[in-house]
């Protein structure tokens, strides 16, 4: 904005008098007389509506001198009063010092002057002349305090701007906004914005990427579609040049590129096809910190009355006109904003990506891990997030007031993703206990029975051998015939302890009288080549064969258990800043129980959160039906919702959570075998 100079006709400093025949004037029209007449006020419009009214004006702006008649009379005064408030117009009171004496006290203001009659004509110049001048600087105030409040606008609107860009992080909504505030504050009908991707400092060996456009005018469906950085476009040329082309009137271009500035053309097939002409265009870089072009705004059609929609031929003519220095100035502050705004976001998305990659591999880490619950983390983290969708959603019962957004269902995600993660804390051999006793657990009691088997041969073999040397040693009726009878019941007997033994090793429930029969067996003994006496089963052995329900004795229990002290120590460890920060309690609650009994501190239904309520449905029920794992089989689905509702009517799991779970099943996904794991 560029202020008008300041001139004055009279410097009030000077004492100089204007060569104006000195006459005595003592009325109105005395007054209007000598305006009229003196070569000095020729400079001024001079206007005698009535006899005691008298207009002078310059340069719009006027002056009006009022006889006694006229500013005596209430009803009279009024209208010119009002109009001099409302437009400035400066009013002079005229009149004698006896007409002064009962002048009225509403006109007793600054800017009501009065004019004492008689005078002579050069006080009159001097009156009319310091009036106009003192009008001009009152005008030019006022112009001033204009442009400097327009100003003062402009770069209120700019700093908001600023403020709506750096506070977007979703990229596809940031160039949409970058787009609709660069045409709204340069009042262009339309415009597209593109990104800039280059994988060096060059930006010749990069890609350009049109986003989206905009049309006040007309709908467009335009596709994004890439492009080369070079000088066949003018996007491409604004790159190359880094800088803003400003064309006032594409259709004015000349036929020969060359002769345009930065080679411009313009192409008008596609404005013939959609009937719509591009005439003034703007197209500015958008920056990064180091100044590498990373976009390009381009705005087409800047319009006198920006709600006018060009949608005629004519008035492309009428409303076009091209971007002023103002508009250039404007939308290349609005770039610079992009820029940085634009550079932010797409570090953000490279944080989150990178986050997300960590997460997705931490996961990965448990379940090399574990493989036999491959996916368990991802199926946990699908059902959780689905039902916080689900609730919120609801608008009744006693979840309607709670709602999350996006990054409250992220911090849901990223809490079931890692709910487990503290099992690499957890040694390989227990997460992986199938059955009972370890595999080399069970080959060791498999090796002594054969043993114990072996030595029944031997005893048998010896007996026989010593019966035949001396047979009078032995009983009346024995032989080797009841020496192999007896041998084969104390290998059957033998055989029948081995199948109770391999059977109490499965993950089962420990049928009636199964722990005094383990305890019978392992209080036998044999004795080995060397005639040491051992028992059948070690009390280890015995400890884990007698474990009433699933594989884990209570010490492996425990150390499972302490997956989720380990999950919540790790997490915690990781600065999830205040948008992501509940993740660790979120996560570190999953095994907790509403009626107490959960684990690892036994917490109340009123410190357990809402995301912990629906993760621990979604892992219950993920647990019963994925598919066969080695200590258990798959459970129906149905099957599976009745043991969470036992559940529910123990008042260990949130029955409402759990309807809502039911009722909007979505768990239905995670049960399709071709179910996408990764990037829930």
């Amino acid at each position: 904005m560029t202020s008008t100079p300041l001139k004055l006709d009279h410097d009030l400093s000077q004492a100089e008098s204007p060569s104006i025949q000195d006459v005595l004037l003592s009325s109105i029209a005395a007054v209007a007389a000598a305006l009229l007449q003196h070569e000095s006020f020729r400079g001024f419009t001079i206007e005698t509506p009535r006899d005691d009214l008298v207009s002078i004006t310059r340069d719009g702006l006027t002056q009006i001198i009022l006889g006694p008649n006229l500013w005596r009379s209430l009803e009279d005064r009024l209208p010119y009063l009002e109009h001099a408030d409302k437009t400035g117009i400066c009013m002079i009171c005229a009149g004698t010092a006896a007409d002064f004496i009962d002048f009225p006290a509403e006109l007793k203001r600054p800017d009501i002057q009065q004019l004492g009659l008689p005078m002579f004509t050069n006080s009159l110049y001097y009156l009319v002349q310091n009036i106009y001048n003192l009008q001009t600087l009152l005008a030019h105030s006022q112009s001033a305090a204009q442009e400097v409040e327009e100003a003062n606008q402009a770069v209120k609107y700019v700093m908001s701007i600023s403020r709506e860009l750096n506070g977007e992080r979703n990229i596809p909504k940031l160039l949409t906004l970058i787009l609709f505030k660069a045409c709204d504050i340069c009042s262009a009908d339309a415009g597209s914005i593109y990104t800039v991707d280059s994988p060096t400092n060059n930006v010749r060996d990069g890609t350009m990427q049109f986003r989206f456009t905009q049309n006040f005018s007309i709908k467009q469906n335009l596709s994004e579609f890439s492009m080369p950085v070079n000088e066949g476009s003018i996007v491409g040329s604004a790159c190359i040049a880094a800088a803003t082309i400003n064309i006032p009137d594409l259709y004015k271009l000349s036929p020969d590129p060359a002769a345009n500035p930065f080679g411009a053309r313009h192409d008008r097939t596609w404005d013939q096809r959609i009937g719509y002409e591009s005439h003034s265009m703007l197209t500015v870089p958008m920056f990064d910190i180091s100044h590498n072009v990373i976009g390009v705004i381009q705005l087409i059609n800047r319009k006198k009355s920006r709600q006018v929609k060009l949608d005629k031929k004519e008035l492309f003519a009428e409303q076009v006109v091209p971007f002023d220095e103002m508009d250039q100035e404007m939308a290349e502050i609005v770039a610079q904003q992009a820029g940085i705004a634009l550079e932010n976001a797409n570090m953000n998305q490279n944080i989150l990506e990178l986050f997300d990659g960590f997460v997705n591999a931490s996961v990965t880490a448990i379940e090399q891990r574990d493989p036999t619950t491959s996916g368990h983390s991802f199926r946990v983290a699908h059902l959780t997030v689905g039902l916080a969708e689900v609730v919120h959603r609801c608008a009744i019962g006693p979840y309607k007031d709670l709602k999350f957004n996006s990054d409250q269902l992220q911090e849901i995600r990223y809490a079931s993703l890692l709910h487990d993660f503290g099992k690499l804390g957890v040694s390989e051999n227990v997460l992986v206990k199938a059955k009972k006793l370890y595999p080399w657990e069970f080959d060791t009691v498999l090796n002594r029975f054969e043993l114990i088997r072996a030595g029944l041969e031997i005893d048998y073999l010896k007996k026989v051998i010593e019966y035949h040397q001396s047979p009078d040693h032995f009983p009346l009726g024995a032989n080797p015939y009841t020496f192999e009878y007896e041998k084969n019941q104390k290998v059957a007997e033998l055989e029948e302890y081995l199948r109770f033994v391999s059977k109490a090793n499965e993950p089962t429930v420990l049928e009636q009288g199964g722990f005094e029969k383990l305890k019978d067996i392992a209080n036998l003994s044999y004795r080995n080549l060397r005639q040491e006496k051992h028992p059948y089963l070690l009390s280890e052995e015995l400890k884990a064969l007698s474990v009433s329900r699933g594989s884990l004795t209570r010490e492996e229990f425990a150390e499972i258990q302490s997956h989720v002290t380990h999950t919540y120590e790790f997490l915690r460890q990781i600065p999830w800043g205040k948008k992501l920060a509940n993740v660790p309690q979120i996560a570190a609650k999953h095994h907790e129980k509403l009626d107490g009994s959960g684990y690892p501190t036994s917490a109340e239904a009123t410190e357990i959160p809402p995301q912990t309520r629906m993760m621990t449905i979604a892992d219950i029920f993920d647990a019963l039906t994925a598919a066969d794992r080695p200590y258990k089989k798959a459970v129906p689905v149905d099957r599976a919702l009745d043991i969470i509702e036992m559940e529910v009517k123990s008042k260990k799991i949130d029955g409402e959570l759990f309807k809502l779970f039911v009722e909007s099943k979505v768990y239905e996904p995670v049960l399709d075998p071709n179910f996408k794991l990764k990037g829930v």
